[in-house]
């Protein structure tokens, strides 16, 4: 049954007493729709921030790193790379937290798609690990910048996995 059947019924149900006198009924069944309405509007909201923390998380995991091509290009030094990735996100970021939070309580169907962006996270801190080693050599850093562009670009790909699975969730709360 359909949330919109079930929604039908009760409606009529509570018609059906109210008419026959069961105001006690109708009471109890016009608790239950305004519950329902109030649990989906939560759920909602909460799909709400988590849309907006995950997006952001993305969008700050996309501009933090998008220096260090330059670096690895050889334009500019390790160190000025770092001093622009410190200088540009010195401000604590908690979109991760309240993400990892509203799906481990309210949704975790969704952690399976938040762990892949995780995952692409991880992978493109170990590219930049294996670059500032071979960076400190003084070795040749050219091969790293074509895998490390690639990762970037894919967590577009993977934020809109996690939307999708968002929106599918937000569309059953109809």
């Amino acid at each position: 049954m359909t949330a919109i059947e079930a929604q039908l019924i009760i409606s009529v149900a509570t018609i059906v007493t109210t008419i026959s006198g069961g105001g006690v009924i109708a009471a109890v069944v016009a608790h239950k729709l305004s519950s329902a309405r109030a649990e989906r509007e939560f759920e909602r909201r909460k799909l709400e921030e988590l849309f907006v923390a995950v997006h952001r998380y993305c969008t700050k995991l996309f501009a933090a790193n998008i220096v260090w091509p330059r670096v690895m290009r050889g334009e500019i030094d390790y160190n000025q790379g770092l001093d622009i990735f410190i200088k540009n996100h010195s401000k604590k970021d908690e979109n991760h937290e309240t993400a990892i939070m509203i799906i481990n309580i309210y949704f975790p169907k969704l952690r399976q798609a938040f762990d892949g962006i995780l995952h692409r996270r991880d992978r493109i801190n170990n590219i930049k690990s294996d670059f500032k080693a071979t960076y400190l050599r003084g070795n040749n850093c050219g091969s790293f910048e074509r895998p490390f562009l690639d990762e970037l670009k894919a967590i577009d790909a993977d934020e809109k996995k996690f939307m999708d699975e968002l929106f599918q969730i937000s569309r059953s709360l109809k």
